[in-house]
């Protein structure tokens, strides 16, 4: 048995004030999403970039060799010294200094200054820090869409693999918070990943748009040396380089912009699915259990169970179109050319991808670990006569009737079969009766249209809700990630491969 020591060490080890009704230990990225700034800090703007501009430096100085404005030796000593600020800069021995106003400067003072370099001062050659700039951000852009596109992915694997599993799970649909009509699990979260592909394909358009390089277009107009813009353009992983000078550095924020709409609509999905959670999770709606790693709890209320993660991620999704507005409006007003106004696209596309990255993260695991309460589900489809407009349908196909008809038929029987909480063959025959419709049903056709299986079997067409159109929906969707992950998977390759090529000895 655990000493009374022993239990008071266990519980003062907790990093949170609630959880002992848990059965399982919250999960850790789970609590630091839903922490958030609370207690963490922002890096530097350009100690995010630092990396990117190592690379884009050492590009640059290679191309310089190349044309002959560096010799052999000068190049080495500038790729020793880019070499060593990385190790520096990862070790703590080298930290960006505000005074020097930005990464660029404070590269370049390294070089020339701490490792005296003194052909660091030949290292902006050719460029000026607005291209400069402009393809760090690129880099990043490109870096941080593959890492979301990768969650992006696991969160409909997640999703099509319980869908998969649940494809005779029947559960109530909805239509104004209202119950609806009856569905499966499997049905509802193909849902939710139909529109999760449809984000994966615009960002993979917003990456191929922005794998060009500016690099070279310097100021906004170009340069007298004979650079090679193509040899750097390669060297960085790029498809190719920006055709004009003026336009690669005026439409800086631009691809930021595109990003942050598509990131904007795939937020919408997230938080359609997160409001999904949260409601069907409650008490009084009582289907799903969100698992205790998941749950957040109270100061004061040892029973609550809150769904922290699914509020956080609503929230998101309008700071996301915040963001996306900021975006547009810093570019609208800007004259051709390089505005110092763009610096602020940086912090912006910064925070959303900080705010936003992990939220897949998260609701994959949620819905790995989702539990359905089966019968409850299947319960809410017997009652509230969410079988009304599927019997409607079926009145009108067995007899050759008008729709309209039968919906009127309907609307009756479900008057007088209020009482009872479901459809009943007595009110059923007044209503049709009432209507004045020379048809006859039995008992046993309304046992079958109170049965929602049977009725859900009856939906054989492209993405309806029963199981042999679901499991064609699953692999349709499967094929489709397979498709869309293969791109991204080739683009990340050549990027790895480019990166290698520029770094070697």
């Amino acid at each position: 048995m655990m000493s009374e020591n022993k239990k008071l060490e266990k519980t003062t080890q907790k990093s949170q004030v609630w959880g002992n009704r848990l059965s399982a230990p919250p999960d850790e990225l789970n609590i630091r999403f839903c922490a958030g700034r609370d207690v963490t800090s922002l890096p530097m703007a350009d100690g995010v970039l630092l990396e990117y501009d190592v690379w884009t430096n050492l590009a640059h100085a290679k191309m310089l060799c190349k044309t002959g404005i560096l010799s052999e030796e000068e190049y080495m000593q500038i790729k020793e010294a880019l070499f060593s600020l990385g190790n520096d800069y990862d070790s703590g021995r080298f930290q960006l200094d505000p005074d020097k106003e930005d990464v660029h400067i404070n590269i370049e003072h390294y070089i020339t200054h701490q490792k005296k370099v003194e052909a660091g001062k030949k290292l902006h050659t050719g460029r000026s820090r607005n291209d400069q700039v402009a393809t760090d951000m690129r880099l990043y852009l490109r870096s941080s869409v593959l890492e979301l596109a990768e969650h992006i992915e696991q969160l409909i694997q997640s999703i099509l693999k319980r869908a998969e599993q649940e494809t005779e799970t029947i559960m109530p649909g909805f239509t104004h918070y209202q119950p609806a009509m009856p569905t499966t699990i499997a049905h509802w979260m193909t849902c939710w990943s139909q529109g999760l592909i449809r984000d994966l394909d615009s960002l993979y358009n917003d990456l191929k748009m922005l794998n060009l390089s500016p690099l070279g277009a310097a100021a906004s107009f170009g340069t007298t040396w004979p650079i090679d813009r193509e040899f750097t353009a390669e060297l960085l992983g790029f498809d190719g380089v920006e055709n004009n000078s003026l336009d690669c550095i005026s439409s800086r924020g631009e691809n930021e912009t595109r990003i942050a709409a598509s990131i904007s609509i795939l937020m919408n999905h997230l938080s359609t699915i997160s409001q999904d959670i949260i409601l069907l999770g409650t008490p009084y709606f009582n289907m799903i259990k969100v698992d205790d790693r998941f749950v957040t709890g109270s100061s004061i209320m040892p029973q609550k169970r809150n769904s922290d993660f699914a509020e956080l991620i609503r929230s998101k999704a309008a700071q996301s179109q915040g963001i996306l507005t900021s975006l547009l409006g810093i570019q609208k007003g800007s004259m051709s050319g390089y505005n110092r106004d763009s610096q602020q696209t940086k912090y912006l596309i910064m925070d959303l991808f900080r705010e936003c990255i992990d939220a897949p993260v998260i609701l994959s695991g949620v819905i790995d670990s989702l539990g359905f309460k089966k019968a409850e589900m299947k319960k809410r489809c017997q009652v509230g006569f969410i079988n009304s407009a599927d019997t409607a349908d079926w009145l009108a196909q067995h007899f050759s009737l008008p729709f309209r008809d039968c919906y009127e038929v309907l609307s009756l029987a479900v008057k007088y079969s209020e009482d009872a909480g479901q459809l009943t063959f007595q009110a059923m025959n007044k209503a049709i009766n009432e209507i004045g419709l020379a048809i006859s049903i039995s008992a046993a056709d309304i046992d079958f249209l109170n049965t929602p299986e049977l009725l859900l079997n009856k939906k054989s067409h492209t993405g309806a809700p029963s199981k042999s159109s679901v499991l064609k929906t699953i692999q349709v969707q499967t094929d489709l990630l397979g498709k869309t992950g293969v791109k991204f998977s080739e683009v990340a390759k050549r990027i790895q491969s480019a990166r290698k090529q520029c770094f070697s000895i």
